[in-house]
């Protein structure tokens, strides 16, 4: 009778497990192989970011994307602008590459975020080039000159599931934030009116950045109402849940006399009855802004403070203000932070495409109101 020794056991428990783990399979042995099961990515926040268009106002002139974006401790990999002198001195300004092709740029520089800017009338290529990427993407609005063409955009990326934003900056205030929440609450009880209104300096400032295109509806698609209006717009549905229309709108064209308007008011209504009044112009006569806005209901009027960063709310027995908390981000570098978080976290972006695609419908519905169209 054979002993087995502690070698002998073993050797024999290894070939007990070699013969285990394989079997005859019509004559052929077969060892079956454990898949490796890729681990899930996890999404982390950007690091490198390209820009599109950076001829574009906002690239250099507040609200300074380049610079915010720098703010964030972001790798600017890239800048791209049709004109090479306009990309070159923005990639001085930045540290970065200039291109004048903005898929030739993405294809070599492998950004994980996109800001795509752009004439008004030159943003859908980019917008749709950037969907086909997977790339997420902030791409300042209207996104085309025409509301058709901005709701097939809107389509098209719904269509594809990509994570791609408009900078709807007004939504990030104190103001915004408080109004939407009384507003939910029903702490305002029934709501009567809202007004919003935002009146800017004249056109000079887009004429001396290079952007005079601004200034023409062939290559903006409108004028005041299109580029500040629309935030009026947005602010309505955003705040209230509703989904307004427009009852009446006038523009003039009285102080510019250019191709688009340089004043418009418009009047619009929601479902449960409540006014929304939008206004919006280049007639400031100096630097800063005319802006105010302003929620009435039942029970309290909520309405921003004048230095833009605080709230008043006025009711039976009340009247306090309230300052945005310590550290608050708002406005476009809010927007930019928030994208850049939710990225960082995997969620989706703080507005959907469909919300900038109603904005600039609202807007268009008011042209054609206003005989614009």
């Amino acid at each position: 009778m054979k002993i087995f020794n502690q070698q002998n056991r073993r050797e024999f428990l290894k070939t007990a497990g070699n013969f285990a783990g394989s079997f005859a399979l019509g004559g052929v042995a077969f060892s079956p192989r454990v898949r490796q099961v890729p681990k899930p990515q996890v999404a982390r926040r950007p690091k490198r970011v390209a820009v599109v268009g950076v001829g574009h106002y906002h690239a250099t002139l507040a609200p300074f994307y380049l610079r915010l974006l720098q703010d964030e401790k972001l790798d600017i990999v890239g800048v791209q602008d049709s004109d090479r002198a306009v990309a070159e001195d923005r990639a001085r300004r930045c540290g970065s590459t200039a291109y004048t092709d903005y898929r030739a740029m993405i294809d070599k520089t492998k950004p994980e975020f996109v800001l795509s800017l752009n004439r008004h009338v030159d943003m859908p290529a980019p917008f749709r080039f950037l969907v086909d990427s997977g790339i997420p993407f902030l791409a300042e609005k209207p996104w085309g000159i025409d509301d058709r063409t901005v709701n097939e955009l809107a389509d098209y990326a719904e269509k594809k599931n990509a994570w791609a934003t408009a900078p709807l900056s007004f939504r990030y205030s104190w103001w915004a934030e408080t109004a939407r929440k009384m507003v939910k609450s029903g702490e305002l009880g029934t709501i009567s009116h809202m007004l919003v209104r935002f009146n800017q300096p004249g056109i000079q400032r887009y004429i001396d950045e290079g952007n005079s295109w601004m200034v023409t509806k062939a290559e903006a698609g409108g004028g005041a109402l299109l580029n500040l209006g629309l935030h009026g717009f947005d602010l309505c549905r955003y705040i209230t849940g509703e989904e307004p229309t427009v009852v009446s709108a006038v523009t003039s064209h009285s102080i510019w006399k250019r191709d688009v308007e340089d004043y418009a008011f418009v009047t619009l209504r929601t479902p449960s009855g409540m006014v929304f009044l939008n206004e919006a112009s280049y007639t400031f006569p100096t630097t800063g802004s005319d802006s105010e806005r302003k929620i009435a209901g039942a029970k309290a009027l909520v309405r921003a403070t004048s230095t833009g960063d605080g709230v008043q709310i006025i009711g039976p027995g009340r009247d306090e203000t309230t300052m945005a908390p310590s550290g608050y981000v708002g406005s476009w570098a809010g927007v930019v932070k928030d994208c850049l978080d939710r990225i960082g976290r995997g969620e989706p972006p703080p507005s959907s495409v469909r919300d900038c695609a109603r904005a600039v419908t609202l807007t268009f519905d008011a042209y054609r109101a206003a005989g614009e169209r």
